[in-house]
């Protein structure tokens, strides 16, 4: 079975369905990953094979502008914010369809894998008559991404005789069912299996000394497209993370480009990028901004979260984290520093968060595996595992 795996040239839209490719390459399954050119040299790191739907396209291109390059300006609204998103979703779609269309009809895959905002992976399946499954990066997206991407990719539809954006022929829920959005689609279930990058596991992170150790963190996306004061506000936090918490070794998990400057206590350790997935197994409790990798890497190892979410789903995401107990939220107007300390006081000296983080790392753990599912992707083809 020859598998294309589509996505957004993001790392917490890709990292996800990573442990899958890796099984279906294990069960002896070809897959191409593909992506516009400045996100295939991520994927290679990954161990996948990568090729480049379309030239380099930043987020910022489609996001915040519209097809004719001219600034899209940002509801207020937060349901109309999300149309706004589903329609640059949209438009990124557009410009790697030309691209994607031609990988599937030079390659010739069985079967497609989209993340489900990367629609042109979708139209080009419909288009080739072939099955496409969509896998999910944690909770079920906002309702208002798809219609409003399939308006936007209406000339596209048209050019391709498709009146509108097509079904998956299965949905791959990765979402631990009790964190899931009341009333979502859910569809196979599958393990939430951590994967954030590549590194070597450095020594120290691999026990703690003895104190309590508190990860700090705000994603790769925010420092990189403006959307806050990212320097300065990591380090205020960690700064007082580290006074108002006696005691406490604070672990900030952030590219050395944006601390290497800052002077910090002694009790922070400043490590550079890491993947959260090999800091986080000894830490007490991580702080960050509430996107999916980082919220769903954290629930899967059962560790206590802060989330101090900014923008899009990290609302949502973090509102779920709060709804299962595994940890508290500090919305934009909550999280000056001395909050931020009580919080996270609250969330390290109270055993219940813990308690209740491990029990939904334990309902993700009992979900089928990537390789269990691998099965049921070959029977949506008609093939054999």
């Amino acid at each position: 079975m020859r598998v294309l795996v589509t996505t957004a040239p993001l790392h917490g839209h890709f990292f996800p369905m990573v442990p899958l490719a890796w099984s279906l390459r294990a069960a002896g399954h070809e897959v191409l990953v593909a992506a516009p050119e400045n996100f295939t040299a991520d994927v290679a790191a990954a161990g996948l094979p990568a090729v480049a739907s379309a030239p380099p396209i930043g987020f910022g291109d489609f996001m915040f502008h519209d097809r004719d390059g001219n600034r899209v300006v940002q509801p207020t609204d937060p349901a109309q914010r999300r149309v706004s998103s589903g329609r640059a979703w949209g438009r990124l779609a557009a410009r790697t369809l030309d691209g994607t269309l031609s990988i599937v009809d030079t390659w010739g895959p069985d079967l497609v894998v989209s993340e489900p905002t990367e629609y042109a992976g979708q139209l080009a399946a419909a288009h080739a008559g072939i099955p496409w499954v969509e896998h999910s990066w944690g909770l079920a997206v906002q309702p208002e991404y798809r219609p409003a991407a399939e308006g936007e990719l209406a000339p596209e539809r048209e050019k391709l005789g498709l009146a509108r954006l097509p079904d998956p022929a299965l949905l791959l829920d990765v979402c631990p069912p009790a964190v899931q959005r009341p009333g979502a689609a859910t569809g196979q279930p599958m393990r939430y299996v951590p994967y954030n990058g590549v590194a070597v596991l450095p020594e120290w992170a691999r026990r703690s000394d003895g104190r309590r150790r508190v990860c700090l963190t705000l994603g790769s996306m925010l420092p990189k497209h403006g959307l806050l004061d990212f320097a300065g506000m990591l380090r205020d936090r960690a700064v007082a993370l580290a006074r108002g918490l006696g005691g406490v070794e604070v672990v900030v998990a952030v590219d050395d480009e944006v601390s290497r400057a800052w002077e910090l206590p002694d009790n922070v350790r400043a490590t550079g990028w890491l993947p959260l997935n090999l800091v986080l197994p000894a830490c007490d409790l991580v702080v960050h901004h509430g996107g999916p990798g980082s919220v769903f890497t954290a629930l899967a190892l059962g560790v206590p979260q802060l989330a101090l979410p900014q923008t899009a789903d990290q609302f949502e995401n973090s509102e779920r984290l709060v709804a299962v107990g595994a940890g508290r939220q500090l919305l934009p107007a909550e999280r000056d520093p001395d909050a931020v300390v009580a919080a996270a006081a609250d969330l390290l000296d109270d055993p219940l968060y813990r308690k209740n983080a491990e029990a939904v790392a334990d309902e993700n753990r009992y979900l089928p595996s990537p390789a269990e599912v691998v099965r049921v992707l070959a029977h949506v083809t008609g093939g054999s595992a």
